[in-house]
């Protein structure tokens, strides 16, 4: 159905000058089998979207943006910007090379507690040790993984049922399994550093690279205290712009942003220039605030992806719902 619309067409009726469009990694390069199981673009695939991207819009960085008031003053031009979460070296690795290829420039955004893989998310050490600890182990040492589970008051019927269960608040528990079951995360690190070095991050932005904070680790927002979500935030964003020298402050929301209220983008708009979600096309009441488009889950080529974005948006258009609320 989606295929009788012209691109064009549509491009043109949505007015949406400026589209912002991210990514986070590569398929299968991951060394978490579990990340892997995510939808990624294959090289080629993301090589295709930058050459179809290149053929209907005008890239821009991250300076570019700001300085033409955020999304408002294109004066017509329909312009494109490239972003990655994470901070990965997959960045560096693998994106970079194409991007620089087509003489793109793109904008990372970096969790500080994971730069220079100083240390590794809580999902990724839940992943490695539901990997690498045998149910030989589990049961040879179940009463004491049970006794850890139990005093943080979250134990569930089984091992990997605990362990799935740990959130944020509780992410600790999984340092003491790891002593446990002699799982050493910094190895790990060393044997396979996914995130970026800060030398790889100065290389890059001395390459016309953009660079924001995106948490301090990474945590879900909606699960945080309000004064949590602050300190997530400008903490970020003050440590990557110290760091880096950089002269400009951007972020980006980890995982969501739909729950993230007025009261916060209001504490943090004197620190941030610009702050970026995650929800397609579509405008936000707060005006420094762009959602970006998801492209790598979607599993069909890029076209196809952004015409079923404008028609939605412009479907939202219709019934008076294309602003994205906040409480």
């Amino acid at each position: 159905m989606i295929a009788i619309f012209p691109f064009r067409m549509l491009q043109q009726l949505t007015h949406r000058d400026l589209l912002v469009i991210n990514y986070h990694s590569i398929k299968d390069i991951d060394p978490d089998p579990i990340i892997n199981r995510n939808t990624y673009r294959t090289v080629e695939e993301f090589e295709n979207d930058i050459v179809f991207l290149k053929e209907n819009y005008q890239f821009v960085n991250i300076r570019d943006v700001l300085a033409n008031n955020w999304a408002s003053k294109y004066s017509g031009k329909k312009c494109v910007l490239i972003t990655f979460d994470d901070g990965l070296r997959v960045v560096y690795d693998v994106f970079r090379p194409i991007l620089l290829k087509h003489g793109v420039s793109a904008t990372v955004f970096l969790n500080p507690c994971f730069v220079d893989n100083a240390a590794l998310h809580y999902q990724r050490k839940k992943n490695l040790i539901l990997h690498r600890v045998s149910n030989v182990e589990i049961e040879a040492k179940r009463a004491r993984w049970k006794n850890i589970f139990s005093e943080q008051g979250i134990y569930c019927e089984g091992f990997h049922e605990s362990v799935q269960a740990i959130d944020y608040s509780h992410s600790s528990i999984l340092n003491d399994l790891a002593r446990l079951f002699d799982v050493d995360f910094q190895q790990y690190l060393m044997d396979h550093p996914i995130y970026l070095s800060s030398g790889q991050i100065r290389e890059m932005i001395k390459e016309g690279f953009g660079f924001g904070g995106h948490s301090m680790d990474h945590p879900k927002y909606d699960e945080l205290h309000f004064d949590d979500q602050l300190s997530q935030t400008l903490d970020s964003i003050e440590w990557v712009c110290a760091k880096f020298d950089l002269d400009y402050r951007v972020f980006a929301f980890p995982l969501r942003d739909h729950l993230i209220s007025v009261d916060l983008f209001e504490k943090i708009k004197e620190d941030c220039e610009l702050s970026f979600g995650v929800r397609g096309i579509g405008d936000d009441i707060i005006d420094n605030h762009i959602q970006r488009m998801d492209v790598e889950s979607k599993a069909m080529d890029i076209e196809t992806v952004i015409k079923f974005e404008f028609v939605k948006y412009l479907l939202r258009c219709v019934i008076g719902k294309n602003k994205y609320k906040r409480n």
